[in-house]
């Protein structure tokens, strides 16, 4: 119910912010992409959200004015850090990552503004865009960040004795959202309801396990700019405190914090001073993590000779592929760098070999690829887009069968990583192919098995929907139907697969879709509807074409957007026109997927 405040004052300033271009724009600038970069990911890509945007953003609108918004359940998975131990990762469904993407951008720039210091670093979700809070460099994504980030400590080993690092323990958390909310509201300078929108979302995605109230401590770990800038500004007085104290001689990334210092005594006097303030807000510095260095282990611990070695490689080599005697070299210094994983910065530039190896799709680095993935989980995203760059091989073929025998899985992404790996290379149909494909999936049911978790369903139905005949593929999913029906996001992958299935005009098929439209689940409610009505479509409209035959889009051709593919070709009308089968065959070349667009859809390539 409404109150006479919220009519008269509150919902101004949300129709200021909610304003539905507004709403449109950010969701193709920036929410979008944020999705496609999670771990887990949408088997239809969100395509039915993104399709219908114009509609779900009057909707999302009407939903925040009339006072009726409320967060959906988001998905909680595991990440493995080290040894076993993992942490709890949140994504928000898209409607509430796009809230929160629209709120951060109307008060992002007044926070940032409120900046102490140049020095302390966070990424945005934007490629260069200047804004008024402007550090010194106008790069704000990750990686221009972390280039200037890089740029002092650099200076900071060169100019001072010692230097001083050090994070705080478990920070998300432990950050006590009350102080959070207290902090943020002096800095934002907004209407009180766009902060409290803010902090009831964030309430409502937050891992609540067990049926146990809310604790309102901590911050839920996602890939969302709200989140990230939250955290960022949470240690807005931490960084004045260290600008006074250091003559801004000090850097931040979140909450990892370098300081160049002349003697041991200011080290501890400032790591004494910043310890009591952290804890005046429940936080604290993590010991074990906490060093004061001399210029010389400042130098090995931020592997400043390695990145220094990167940076010249990578600006030589930017647009042409280095020499066989180069990569050979650079393989004898990594494997010396592997043999030490003590230096603080060492996943960082190991990530950076890794990535460099995959620019120019070397095979120098395959022979350690095994070793690496297992014993090193900080590693594997790296390791997947290296093998997605040098693609499908029978050596990169038997390094994926040697890794999925031999890992030991305690998270609900590495099985996932690798499915979607084999899925985006592109794999011949001959009978030595076919046996690995099958001895992979033989790995993935055993390990299904063995585990019974929903991730593990969701890997193997991420297999199967490339490489399953559509009748298998019925089958696995009739067989499942208890388990996927029982868990709301795996109930929209199967929906998605559904896709590869509707040509085949089979009652069973029609049955499950139907099921869908009375499920409850509004994501699945929309991609049903959105399956249904593709299958009426008549032309390729500027839209569709964009998606599924962009030729900037140089990423493989994936599941996912083949799956929107054979959503439209399940239309008669769509299907049969000329230019259509024309550009699908100019843009697949994957054996896979040409072998089902023949065998379901009658197009041939000539």
């Amino acid at each position: 119910m409404q109150t006479e405040r919220f009519n008269s004052v509150r919902k101004k300033a949300l129709d200021a912010v909610f304003e539905k271009r507004n709403i449109i724009n950010i969701w193709r600038k920036v929410v979008k992409k944020q999705l496609r970069d999670l771990d887990l990911l949408d088997l239809f890509d969100h395509f039915d959200f993104n399709y219908n945007i114009e509609d779900r953003a009057q909707s999302i609108r009407t939903e925040v004015l009339n006072g009726t918004y409320k967060a959906s359940q988001p998905l909680i998975y595991r990440i493995e850090k080290k040894l076993g131990v993992c942490r709890h990762l949140v994504v928000p469904q898209p409607v509430d990552a796009l809230i929160l993407q629209v709120l951060v951008e109307s008060i992002g720039d007044n926070v940032l503004k409120k900046q102490p210091s140049g020095k302390a670093f966070f990424s945005r979700d934007r490629h260069s865009v200047k804004k008024p809070h402007e550090f010194s460099s106008t790069d704000y994504s990750w990686k221009g960040q972390w280039k200037e980030l890089q740029k002092q400590i650099y200076k900071f080993n060169e100019s001072f004795e010692l230097i001083v690092v050090t994070d705080l323990s478990n920070y998300y958390d432990s950050i006590d959202i009350r102080e959070l909310k207290k902090v943020f509201t002096s800095y934002s300078q907004v209407d009180e309801v766009i902060i409290d929108l803010l902090f009831r979302t964030i309430e409502e995605i937050s891992w609540k396990p067990d049926y146990m109230p809310y604790s309102k401590r901590g911050l839920p770990t996602t890939n969302v700019e709200a989140i990230r800038l939250l955290a960022h500004c949470f240690l807005f007085e931490i960084d004045e405190v260290l600008k006074q104290r250091t003559n801004d001689n000090f850097t931040r990334w979140m909450d990892d914090i370098v300081i160049g210092v002349e003697s041991r005594k200011k080290a501890v006097d400032i790591l004494s001073s910043v310890s009591d303030m952290l804890k005046s807000r429940g936080l604290a510095l993590t010991l074990a993590k906490t060093n004061v260095y001399s210029d010389k282990m400042g130098y090995v611990h931020f592997q400043i000779e390695e990145n220094r070695m990167l940076d010249d490689l990578s600006k030589r080599y930017a647009k042409v592929s280095p020499p066989k005697t180069e990569l050979t070299s650079l393989i004898k210094i990594f494997k010396k760098h592997l043999q030490d994983s003590s230096p603080k910065y060492w996943d960082k530039v190991s990530k950076r070999y890794i990535s460099f190896f995959g620019r120019h799709g070397s095979n120098e680095l395959l022979p350690l690829v095994k070793k690496i993935y297992i014993e090193h989980p900080v590693l594997r995203d790296n390791l997947i887009v290296y093998l997605t760059s040098v693609g499908f091989t029978t050596k990169t073929a038997a390094i994926v069968l040697d890794i999925i025998k031999n890992l030991d899985l305690f998270d609900d992404i590495s099985l996932f990583q690798l499915s979607n790996l084999v899925t985006l290379w592109q794999v011949p149909t001959d009978t030595e192919s076919k046996k690995f494909l099958l001895a992979f999936e033989n790995e993935v049911v055993e390990i299904s098995k063995r585990r019974r978790l929903p991730s593990d369903f969701y890997s193997l139905l991420w297999f199967k929907t490339k490489y399953a005949h559509p009748d298998e593929l019925l089958k696995f999913i009739v067989q499942f139907q208890n388990l996927w029906q029982s868990d709301s996001f795996l109930r929209r992958q199967v929906t998605a697969a559904l896709a590869r299935l509707l040509y085949l005009q089979n009652s069973r098929v029609q049955e499950i879709l139907g099921i869908q439209f009375s499920s409850g689940n509004l994501s699945t409610i929309t991609l049903a509807n959105q399956l249904r009505s593709a299958m009426f479509e008549k032309e390729l409209n500027p839209k569709i074409s964009l998606y599924l035959f962009n030729p900037n889009f140089k990423k493989p051709f994936s599941v996912q957007r083949f799956l929107v593919l054979c959503s439209f070709l399940n239309s008669d009308d769509f299907r049969s026109r000329p230019y259509v089968k024309e550009k699908v065959l100019s843009t697949i070349k994957d054996p896979y997927y040409l072998k089902w667009l023949e065998l379901q859809y009658n197009i041939v390539v000539v």
